[in-house]
């Protein structure tokens, strides 16, 4: 069988530990990784009760959302907008990204929510590449095999290449608008390009005959994302801020609470291993650093690779 396998383009390291919020998060230097798709299906459809909730008070905001647009009142639209993702994410707090924690970040996530939903409306692009989109997913052959539903590789890989051309798009408009330059901190855009392919991969991927997902995860760079992973050493601490017991693997730096998102500093020294001499690890670290005594290079996180 298939598996995903969760691996940081910061450090290099798999994820290890149980996930258990839709975004994936390093589990030895912190970096935000990867979103799964399943883990985020989960959330929604945890009660039903909570996402009726959520729904109601949707189509409200949508009411009045289309009702600003109708009479081209940007700045009614996106105070409506700005309340709108406040209840979002406050509702579904899991779907924040991990980096994002309550106070400045959290306000400047939510103005760039809101600024980059004004522009695609009242700013909208030439619909050439959504257009093209929207054919080639309406395009999609299935068919049957074994007792299962497959997609027919051609009409696949021409939808998710109208994708990638209508998402590049989007990017553009995004991260080189110097309004939004902040963004970038916030959610880079190598993260959020990943993210999305990700999770396409992990949507289609079933759907793929094995030698069609091959092809797929081979053209995209996605082949060593689905492995076997050997499971590592696992353990236990608890979090300097809130108590809440924190699991991370033998090796890591350091660790976010999963409860309230505190990033707790797990190992603050590396040995050489050419002279043997204490190296501290510098806050904003890299994957490699130079030993202070004898000049060899470090690498900073060492786990066990699948």
């Amino acid at each position: 069988m298939r598996v995903k396998k969760f691996i940081c383009q910061n450090c290099g390291a798999p994820k290890v530990t149980p996930i258990k919020n839709p975004y994936v998060v390093c589990d030895y230097c912190c970096s935000l990784i990867d979103i799964d798709y399943s883990v985020g299906i989960n959330v929604w459809n945890q009660s039903a009760a909570h996402t009726n909730e959520y729904n109601r008070k949707k189509v409200i905001f949508e009411s009045n959302s289309a009702q600003f647009v109708r009479e081209n009142n940007i700045e009614a639209y996106k105070k409506e907008q700005l309340a709108y993702w406040d209840f979002y994410y406050q509702h579904y707090p899991e779907y924040l990204p991990p980096n994002i924690s309550i106070g400045e970040k959290y306000e400047q996530f939510l103005k760039a929510c809101v600024e980059i939903t004004a522009d695609s409306l009242f700013n909208p692009p030439e619909p050439t590449n959504a257009n093209a989109y929207n054919l080639a997913y309406a395009s999609l052959r299935y068919y049957q095999s074994n007792g299962q539903n497959l997609v027919t590789y051609d009409s696949f890989i021409k939808m998710i290449r109208a994708y990638n051309d209508y998402v590049n798009e989007s990017y553009v408009r995004v991260y080189e608008n110097p309004e939004l330059a902040y963004y970038q901190e916030l959610m880079p855009r190598k993260i959020q390009a990943k993210v999305n392919l990700s999770k396409l991969a992990q949507v289609w991927v079933p759907y793929l005959k094995k030698e069609d997902a091959d092809k797929f995860l081979h053209e995209f760079g996605l082949s060593h994302e689905y492995t076997t992973l050997k499971d590592p050493v696992i353990k236990q601490s608890t979090c300097e801020n809130c108590h809440e017991q924190i699991s991370y693997p033998e090796g890591a730096i350091t660790c976010i609470c999963e409860k309230c998102k505190h990033e707790n500093t797990l190992k603050k020294v590396i040995n050489c291993n050419s002279c043997g001499v204490e190296n501290p690890i510098p806050k904003h670290w890299h994957l490699h650093i130079n030993c202070v005594a004898c000049g060899t290079e470090l690498s900073v996180v060492q786990p066990m690779f699948g």
